[in-house]
């Protein structure tokens, strides 16, 4: 039986959690109604309302699409391709992880090594010692077949960014998706050997729906975590070329270090979470509702 005031025993992780996420924002907030320029101290820090946020959002020509809108594009498409690959890779590999065949248990440590790497080392690795079309492993093998090596952090960054997050990410997929595969009891698994069920529908149609609870919660703790990625764009493309492959964490980074703009770089930012609020939160409600079916 819940006591009255049980709550009390949960209020100091409350009152932290607080302080550490929702101070800081709150002081985001503030500034993104600032007019506060680094670069020009001469300049006294001015109260400018909403015109942080109307400087991004605002159609002075709609034959042109503010570069706003295309950083969001490129951001929206980046993570959206991520997670679709993500999902459907890392099912697939928990699949194959999912057996009792000698080696699986090293298998596993392997397929999970790469999201335990720091995102701005790996991108550092895979740029100077893989993509380099001179001393890399792509532009000696290209040499070696008799091929020109494209430098393809130049002409196709978007496509080189979406691979390098699912190299990244993916073993986190795979990580809670092969843990509910193994929660599922061993009990069904030989129900259905009894009962002559195939493969296709074994996988398909009876253990998929048994983890969409997984998939969904991967599907949504992997949306924050490729939205904030920053340090591989950084250390690889760097946004380039121009912008092509700018997201809103690099357009905020970019605000601030380059353009000096506090009150721009914060709007920016406040922008990217209430965004991705909003698409955790619809995730969110769909993992509930599922859950109570």
């Amino acid at each position: 039986m819940k006591k009255k005031h049980d709550w009390v025993f949960v209020l100091p992780a409350i009152l932290v959690v607080a302080v550490m996420t929702q101070v800081p924002f709150i002081l985001t907030i503030v500034y993104s109604t600032l007019r506060w320029n680094l670069a020009r101290p001469d300049m006294p820090i001015k109260f400018a309302g909403i015109d942080n946020y109307l400087y991004f959002m605002r159609i002075e020509n709609w034959k042109e699409i503010p570069e706003f809108y295309s950083i969001v594009w490129q951001t929206v498409m980046i993570t959206g391709l991520t997670l679709a690959i993500c999902t459907i890779t890392g099912f697939l590999m928990s699949l194959l992880l999912d057996t009792t065949v000698p080696g699986v248990n090293f298998a596993r440590t392997l397929i999970l090594g790469p999201f335990f790497v720091m995102s701005t080392a790996s991108g550092v690795i895979w740029k100077t010692t893989i993509l380099n079309t001179t001393f890399g492993w792509y532009g000696v093998i290209a040499k070696a077949l008799g091929f020109t090596s494209v430098d393809l952090l130049s002409y196709y960054p978007i496509p080189v960014i979406i691979f390098l997050f699912v190299w990244q990410w993916m073993p986190f997929f795979v990580l809670v998706i092969l843990a509910g595969l193994q929660g599922i009891s061993f009990d069904l698994i030989d129900s259905m050997r009894i009962d002559g069920v195939n493969w296709f529908q074994a996988t398909f149609l009876i253990k998929l729906p048994m983890i969409t609870n997984h998939i969904r919660v991967a599907v949504m703790l992997g949306l924050i975590f490729i939205v904030k990625e920053f340090g591989l764009i950084l250390v690889t493309t760097a946004g380039g070329p121009g912008t092509r492959s700018y997201t809103l964490p690099y357009a905020v980074y970019m605000e601030v270090f380059n353009a000096s703009n506090v009150g721009r770089a914060s709007a920016l930012a406040t922008m990217t979470v209430a965004m991705t609020l909003i698409a955790v939160n619809m995730l969110y409600r769909s993992l509930k509702k599922r859950s109570a079916i």
